[in-house]
């Protein structure tokens, strides 16, 4: 992008996709891109909201399913990967390893949320 003079913009790789994967036969992994704005990143959102709120890191929990969601860890007190993540793309274990503080719910989708929430608080701590 940088070279063609659009360096105001970054392709972000945002994991593994199944569901339409069969329109592209002869591809072994599909995955799903998103072209935004460089600046523009879900873990500045999340610091942003943070900030307008007056929220501290270890007030926060976020969780995700993703590998721009990942990111937001290093935003917040304690970030949680979805089950399904992994199931869609295990390319994430070797994110995951690299990240601090990033931990693996055992279920997916909105069991997996509730698990990150519920776990957290009974821990007395988001960070």
């Amino acid at each position: 992008l940088a070279a063609q003079g659009l360096e105001w913009l970054r392709l972000v790789d945002n994991g593994v996709i199944h569901e339409h994967a069969y329109r592209f036969p002869g591809i072994a992994v599909v995955h799903a891109y998103h072209l935004v704005p460089a600046a523009a990143s879900k873990a500045r959102a999340v610091a942003r909201h943070m900030q307008a709120r007056g929220y501290s890191a270890a007030d926060c929990i976020a969780v995700g399913d993703s590998r721009e969601d990942l990111d937001v860890a290093a935003a917040v007190g304690s970030f949680w990967l979805m089950a399904n993540a992994l199931e869609r793309d295990p390319t994430l274990v070797p994110e995951i390893a690299r990240r601090p503080g990033v931990r693996v719910a055992s279920e997916g989708y909105g069991a997996g949320v509730y698990e990150a929430v519920v776990t957290t608080l009974a821990e007395g701590r988001a960070g």
